[in-house]
């Protein structure tokens, strides 16, 4: 659909509330409605944290880099001081699901 301009903004607006309106009332038109559902993150406690740093094969240090936090945060998650934030959790469980997406391994001769 073409940006619209100054001159046909307000026919695309009326044009838009009328086929809501239309829709509203149960008539056929160009009405889409959709539901979207965003489930919450799973939790991760101290133990889940831990294993999957351990299953990653990296120092606190290194998974912290990974996360975008600090050492010390990742030592209080793993310690049951502090719980992850749902966005961390988020994050936390695609690497869980994709961990040689996060981290590659080179070796070094």
């Amino acid at each position: 659909m073409p940006r619209p301009t100054k001159q046909n903004l307000g026919a695309l607006l009326v044009q838009s509330l009328t086929e809501l309106r239309d829709g509203l009332k149960g008539q056929s038109g160009k009405l889409t409605v959709k539901t979207v559902e965003i489930p919450d993150p799973p939790a991760f406690d101290a133990g889940t944290i831990h294993r999957l740093r351990n299953r990653l094969g990296l120092s606190q240090a290194l998974f912290a880099k990974l996360l975008g936090v600090s050492r010390k945060l990742v030592e209080a998650w793993e310690a049951g001081k502090r719980t992850p934030s749902p966005m961390a959790c988020r994050l936390l469980d695609a690497i869980a699901h994709r961990p040689t997406f996060y981290v590659r391994r080179r070796r070094v001769a």
